[in-house]
């Protein structure tokens, strides 16, 4: 893996350094949960099986501007993290890694996520940020550079989404810092992220963390993922335990003391006592008796 750009000339500054692994660790990881169809972006530290496709070891590094040489965890280590780990789980980390370096080649389709990530990556190395890996997997071998041209490329799919209108509910939660932009996870794990108008910002304030049902113009953008822009939001009712409904059974004999009931009513209860028979009656009970038959 070769780093360069301003930060990474004749070494690696360990700043910048720190922030390229952390990030281009969290493409492996958004890589490895859309490949599986599972939600991209959760909180949470990450599973066992998940920290093993980024379990990377550093093994040599050497300037110029900074080449950096990884391979895939030891068996040992492997089973530390997971004690019940086989060897498909073993070489994940190197097929992951390869996958995704594929796609990324290619041109695509990569998640949004991923794609954020490995720009994140880029600007840690400063200006004209870029790099390149050169894998090597038995007798695999091939080159992805990823650049601004790259990340150009890989974000096309994204910005060409076709807006439809949109009805989405979930749990509404902050994401980045962006005082205008909001997401709602789902029920069914996609991740909507959504812009709205300064006139609904108090709203979303107050529903932040709750339910909502939401409705604007978006598409998706993944499998797990969408973009939308809200122009109406509202919080979703939530269930009234009242004194109707009670967890546990309750006897007759209690229901009949609240009601003030003393004794079976029988059906002379359900008369109307000012209700007086006559014409009407006859008549309204003719026109019930032809309509039951």
């Amino acid at each position: 893996m070769t780093l360069e750009g301003e930060h990474a000339r004749k070494g690696v500054s360990l700043d910048a350094f720190d922030s390229f692994i952390s990030h281009f660790l969290s493409a492996l990881r958004y890589h490895y949960r859309a490949s599986r169809s599972q939600t991209v972006k959760k909180p949470g530290h990450p599973l066992a099986e998940e920290r093993l496709v980024t379990a990377f070891r550093l093994v040599r590094f050497r300037a110029g501007s900074g080449i950096v040489v990884l391979e895939p965890p030891l068996q040992d280590e492997a089973e530390a993290t997971l004690p019940d780990v086989d060897q498909a789980v073993l070489t994940s980390a190197w097929a992951n890694a390869g996958d995704l370096l594929k796609s990324v080649g290619s041109g695509g389709p990569v998640d949004p996520s991923v794609v954020g990530e490995l720009e994140s990556a880029t600007r840690a190395l400063g200006r004209q940020g870029r790099f390149g890996i050169d894998f090597r997997a038995g007798a695999d071998r091939w080159t992805t550079r990823v650049d601004e041209a790259k990340l150009v490329q890989l974000r096309r799919p994204q910005e060409t989404a076709v807006e439809m209108p949109q009805l989405i509910t979930g749990v509404l939660h902050a994401i980045d810092l962006e005082p205008d932009k909001v997401g709602i996870r789902s029920a069914a794990g996609v991740d909507w992220s959504c812009r709205y108008p300064a006139e609904l910002e108090q709203t979303i304030g107050r529903l932040l963390g709750g339910r909502v049902w939401a409705r604007g113009l978006g598409g998706a953008t993944s499998a797990r993922s969408g973009s939308m822009e809200v122009t109406e939001i509202h919080a979703v009712p939530e269930f009234e335990q009242t004194e109707l409904f009670t967890a546990e059974p309750v006897s007759l004999s209690e229901l009949m003391q609240r009601q003030s009931v003393e004794r079976p009513q029988g059906l002379e209860s359900l008369v109307d006592p000012d209700w007086e028979a006559g014409v009407e009656s006859d008549l309204f009970l003719a026109a019930m008796l032809d309509d039951a038959e």
